[in-house]
């Protein structure tokens, strides 16, 4: 009889084990407060009038708001005829860029920052991305992102379904 609180307190202790095994870990931080708060001012000046400031891109409809007509025509040639503009928030940017490093992200926004010259210091690149990252339920923390950073976006966005009502939706 002196063994039945044992083999209760053993299966109590081993079922809390397997909860706590099961549940995904928290996902790490990658940037800091400040680079999100100064990439989405960052954002709003430059990326977000293609991208628009839901961050969900444009799919070319005649009627999407807001229009094309409304970006300067260096912009409109950019884009080109399609009208198209990939998303930077939500499941379609998160199947295309998850599976890549953050450092991988910033190297591709620099690809158009170059292009239209908005470099405006060496980290207004990484703090977009940083905004981005947050838009899309990643957490900041106290270390800062870098041009190096190898971590996987996807191991830093929480999809949980209370992160979805922090991110961008479409009007």
């Amino acid at each position: 009889m002196k063994y039945k609180p044992l083999l209760f307190a053993s299966a109590v202790l081993g079922s809390g084990l397997f909860v706590s095994n099961g549940q995904q870990p928290a996902p790490g931080a990658i940037f800091t407060s400040d680079q999100a708060e100064a990439g989405r001012v960052a954002y709003e000046n430059s990326c977000g009038k293609c991208h628009t400031p839901t961050l969900l891109g444009r799919t070319g409809a005649p009627d999407e708001l807001p229009p094309l007509s409304s970006i300067s025509l260096e912009y409109q040639k950019f884009i080109g005829p399609r009208g198209t503009v990939p998303p930077l928030a939500g499941p379609v940017f998160l199947s295309r860029w998850g599976n890549k490093t953050a450092g991988q992200l910033i190297s591709r926004f620099q690809e158009t920052v170059d292009y239209f010259a908005l470099e405006e210091n060496n980290e207004t690149t990484v703090n977009i991305t940083a905004y981005i990252l947050q838009a899309n339920g990643a957490k900041p923390g106290s270390s800062a992102l870098t041009r190096s950073t190898d971590t996987l976006v996807s191991s830093v966005i929480d999809t949980e379904p209370h992160a979805a009502s922090s991110r961008p939706t479409r009007p």
